[in-house]
Protein backbone atom coordinates (compact mmCIF):
# COMPACT_ATOMS: atom_id res chain seq x y z
CA UNK A 1 0.00 0.00 0.00
CA UNK A 2 1.48 2.92 -0.80
CA UNK A 3 0.89 7.01 -0.26
CA UNK A 4 1.13 9.95 -2.14
CA UNK A 5 1.71 13.63 -0.65
CA UNK A 6 0.28 16.25 -2.65
CA UNK A 7 0.71 20.30 -1.81
CA UNK A 8 -1.83 22.89 -3.26
CA UNK A 9 -2.42 26.52 -2.83
CA UNK A 10 -5.03 27.90 -2.44
CA UNK A 11 -6.74 31.40 -1.50
CA UNK A 12 -8.27 31.65 1.68
CA UNK A 13 -11.22 32.58 1.28
CA UNK A 14 -11.95 29.25 -1.14
CA UNK A 15 -11.95 27.44 2.08
CA UNK A 16 -15.74 27.43 3.03
CA UNK A 17 -16.57 27.06 -0.46
CA UNK A 18 -13.95 23.89 -0.85
CA UNK A 19 -15.36 22.05 2.34
CA UNK A 20 -19.50 22.57 0.98
CA UNK A 21 -18.46 20.67 -2.01
CA UNK A 22 -16.44 17.81 0.25
CA UNK A 23 -19.53 17.52 1.70
CA UNK A 24 -21.87 17.84 -1.48
CA UNK A 25 -20.31 16.56 -4.12
CA UNK A 26 -16.58 14.94 -4.27
CA UNK A 27 -15.99 14.66 -8.26
CA UNK A 28 -16.97 18.91 -8.10
CA UNK A 29 -14.44 19.29 -4.97
CA UNK A 30 -11.85 17.61 -7.10
CA UNK A 31 -12.74 20.05 -10.48
CA UNK A 32 -13.27 23.47 -8.28
CA UNK A 33 -9.92 22.40 -6.70
CA UNK A 34 -8.03 21.58 -10.18
CA UNK A 35 -9.55 25.00 -11.18
CA UNK A 36 -8.61 27.24 -8.54
CA UNK A 37 -5.71 25.91 -6.75
CA UNK A 38 -1.80 25.57 -7.93
CA UNK A 39 0.66 23.34 -7.21
CA UNK A 40 3.54 24.86 -5.18
CA UNK A 41 7.05 25.22 -7.31
CA UNK A 42 8.38 22.52 -5.47
CA UNK A 43 6.86 18.74 -5.58
CA UNK A 44 7.37 15.96 -2.89
CA UNK A 45 9.32 13.28 -3.87
CA UNK A 46 8.88 10.97 -0.71
CA UNK A 47 6.00 8.36 0.22
CA UNK A 48 2.91 10.30 2.10
CA UNK A 49 3.46 7.92 4.69
CA UNK A 50 6.68 10.43 5.38
CA UNK A 51 4.98 13.01 5.25
CA UNK A 52 2.35 11.89 7.60
CA UNK A 53 5.17 10.62 10.24
CA UNK A 54 6.85 14.26 10.10
CA UNK A 55 3.26 15.59 10.70
CA UNK A 56 3.41 12.87 13.67
CA UNK A 57 6.75 13.84 14.86
CA UNK A 58 5.75 17.87 14.72
CA UNK A 59 2.45 17.65 16.58
CA UNK A 60 4.07 15.36 19.15
CA UNK A 61 6.51 18.30 20.17
CA UNK A 62 3.65 20.71 19.94
CA UNK A 63 4.35 22.18 16.82
CA UNK A 64 0.38 22.41 14.78
CA UNK A 65 0.24 23.60 11.25
CA UNK A 66 -3.06 23.88 10.99
CA UNK A 67 -5.00 27.04 12.68
CA UNK A 68 -7.87 25.87 15.05
CA UNK A 69 -10.43 28.08 12.80
CA UNK A 70 -10.23 25.49 9.98
CA UNK A 71 -10.96 22.57 12.21
CA UNK A 72 -14.54 21.96 10.65
CA UNK A 73 -13.61 22.53 6.76
CA UNK A 74 -10.27 20.59 7.24
CA UNK A 75 -12.54 17.67 8.74
CA UNK A 76 -15.15 18.21 5.45
CA UNK A 77 -11.90 17.88 3.07
CA UNK A 78 -10.50 15.02 4.71
CA UNK A 79 -13.90 12.84 4.38
CA UNK A 80 -14.05 13.64 0.45
CA UNK A 81 -10.31 13.96 -0.39
CA UNK A 82 -8.33 12.10 1.94
CA UNK A 83 -5.65 13.73 4.72
CA UNK A 84 -5.85 16.76 4.49
CA UNK A 85 -3.98 19.57 6.34
CA UNK A 86 -5.13 23.49 5.75
CA UNK A 87 -1.84 25.69 6.76
CA UNK A 88 -1.26 29.12 6.67
CA UNK A 89 1.79 31.23 7.39
CA UNK A 90 2.00 31.78 11.31
CA UNK A 91 4.02 33.94 13.35
CA UNK A 92 7.10 31.59 14.27
CA UNK A 93 6.23 28.57 12.24
CA UNK A 94 8.73 28.70 9.84
CA UNK A 95 11.11 28.79 12.79
CA UNK A 96 9.77 25.89 14.37
CA UNK A 97 9.80 23.39 10.93
CA UNK A 98 13.88 24.99 10.35
CA UNK A 99 15.38 21.62 9.69
CA UNK A 100 18.09 22.96 11.64
CA UNK A 101 16.20 22.81 14.93
CA UNK A 102 15.47 19.15 15.03
CA UNK A 103 17.76 16.48 14.94
CA UNK A 104 17.79 13.87 12.18
CA UNK A 105 18.35 10.97 14.96
CA UNK A 106 15.01 11.58 16.91
CA UNK A 107 13.20 11.78 12.99
CA UNK A 108 14.53 8.03 12.48
CA UNK A 109 13.26 6.88 15.98
CA UNK A 110 9.82 8.24 15.28
CA UNK A 111 9.78 7.13 11.88
CA UNK A 112 10.89 3.80 13.88
CA UNK A 113 8.46 3.93 16.53
CA UNK A 114 5.86 4.32 13.14
CA UNK A 115 6.81 1.23 11.75
CA UNK A 116 8.94 3.11 9.09
CA UNK A 117 12.37 1.87 9.53
CA UNK A 118 14.33 2.47 6.59
CA UNK A 119 17.79 3.51 5.51
CA UNK A 120 17.32 7.29 4.31
CA UNK A 121 14.56 7.96 7.08
CA UNK A 122 16.16 10.91 8.88
CA UNK A 123 17.06 12.53 5.20
CA UNK A 124 13.57 12.07 4.31
CA UNK A 125 12.33 13.52 7.35
CA UNK A 126 14.49 16.78 7.00
CA UNK A 127 13.79 17.30 3.42
CA UNK A 128 10.03 17.18 4.53
CA UNK A 129 10.45 19.79 7.27
CA UNK A 130 12.58 21.51 4.57
CA UNK A 131 10.11 21.73 2.13
CA UNK A 132 7.11 22.64 4.18
CA UNK A 133 9.30 25.60 5.41
CA UNK A 134 9.95 26.78 1.71
CA UNK A 135 6.12 26.26 1.01
CA UNK A 136 4.58 28.01 3.77
CA UNK A 137 7.41 30.93 3.73
CA UNK A 138 5.85 30.96 -0.16
CA UNK A 139 2.78 31.64 0.81
CA UNK A 140 0.85 35.13 1.25
CA UNK A 141 -1.94 36.20 3.49
CA UNK A 142 -4.76 35.07 1.28
CA UNK A 143 -3.47 31.92 0.60
CA UNK A 144 -3.30 28.60 2.32
CA UNK A 145 -2.06 25.44 1.69
CA UNK A 146 -3.83 22.55 1.27
CA UNK A 147 -1.45 19.31 2.19
CA UNK A 148 -3.46 16.18 1.14
CA UNK A 149 -1.85 12.43 1.82
CA UNK A 150 -4.03 10.00 0.11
Amino acid sequence: MSAIASLTVVRRDSITELARLARTSPSSFRAYLAEHGSKTRQEYDWSGYCMLYVLTYLEERGIDLEPPEFNAESEAITSAYGLTTLITPAPGLLDQLDPAQHREEELVAHFEEMGMDFEESGTAGLDTLRLLRDCISDLRDNQVLLLNIG
